[in-house]
């Protein structure tokens, strides 16, 4: 409707020279509305783009409240400004990778998941080159769908930041026999990644809640009934496709026999083990996971934070009436 010429003219008389609509249209000799329409054409076709600029700061009573109730040795509690998931998980996604620029040092292994969490964090890290870096992928992928996890992107824009070396665990992430698992980790390449994966002094995951639209149930890793006797079980997440309960015990060692890459207990023993879980849903499994003393570090937004407050206070009542 409008040529390139007129929108980029009159974008640049408008956010530029800071002209009024008004002063515009006799400028151009057209009318104020046809002045207004061009304004967001030039939007519409990507010519003028907006950046909303804004630091994101913890909620400090909560944080005090988490680092007391589980000897965390950091949270970082985002508002919720907009309490839609992908605003929030923006802000979360934000605030990890700016936590990661002034943490990593030369020498540091990274391991990292995939997944959802950890693509928002992977997007918003800044560029802080370090020599001799590792990132390092703790769990294997999804290989039996097309569904993507995202995970050799989140691996290259690590290494970029980093400027690191990446290292891929290209193997599926759960197998049908715990013989086939011990036979693909006696291959020498995939026991060195995961060995490297167990050594990472960083570790940067998302927590999964257990639910039937999970991506390791969706991309058929379970057999029918198989994920019915996994929450019968008591299952309430996972973290890098191992399921725990809500006190955090590993939920079918059947399961975890079958599931290749690091171990939750790895986890325990991390200088920065820093888990991002976004969604009220979810409160259950960051209880879990705060409970088997996988997590050191926690980024949430606020309302997960309530909610998983909540759900400890719950879960303390009825331990003290058992």
């Amino acid at each position: 409707m409008y040529t390139l010429n007129e929108m980029i003219r009159v974008a640049k008389l408008y956010y530029e020279k800071g002209l009024t609509q008004k002063e515009i249209a006799k400028l151009e000799n057209i009318s104020r509305p046809t002045v207004s329409r061009i304004l967001d054409a030039a939007l519409r076709e990507g010519i003028v783009t907006f950046s909303i600029q804004y630091p994101v700061e913890s909620v400090n009573h909560l944080e005090d409240e988490l680092k007391s109730r589980f000897s965390l040795k950091k949270v970082f509690i985002v508002p919720a400004i907009i309490p839609e998931p992908a605003f929030v998980l923006a802000d979360v996604g934000k605030a990890v990778g700016e936590y990661l620029s002034g943490l990593v040092r030369d020498g540091d292994t990274i391991g990292i998941s995939w997944g959802t969490s950890l693509s928002y964090v992977a997007s918003h890290l800044r560029s802080a080159a370090r020599n001799n870096v590792r990132v390092v992928q703790l769990n294997g992928g999804v290989s039996t769908t097309s569904f993507s996890t995202g995970a050799m992107n989140i691996l290259e824009q690590f290494s970029k930041a980093f400027d690191a070396q990446p290292y891929m665990l290209s193997v599926p992430t759960i197998v049908d026999s715990k013989e086939i698992a011990s036979a693909i980790l006696r291959d020498s390449g995939i026991s060195e990644i995961v060995s490297m994966g167990r050594e990472a002094n960083i570790a940067v995951f998302g927590i999964g809640k257990t639910s039937y639209q999970s991506v390791l149930n969706l991309a058929g890793y379970f057999k029918e009934g198989e994920y019915d006797k996994l929450l019968a079980a008591g299952a309430v997440g996972d973290i890098c496709s191992r399921f725990f309960t809500v006190d955090g015990h590993i939920c079918d060692e059947t399961l975890n026999e079958r599931t290749i890459g690091i171990h939750l207990a790895d986890l325990q023993q991390k200088e920065h083990s820093i888990a991002i879980a976004c969604g009220e849903e979810k409160a259950l499994a960051v209880l879990g996971a705060l409970q088997g003393n996988y997590v050191n570090t926690l980024f949430t937004d606020e309302l997960t934070a309530k909610e998983l407050i909540k759900q400890h206070d719950i879960s303390r009542e009825q331990g003290a009436l058992a």
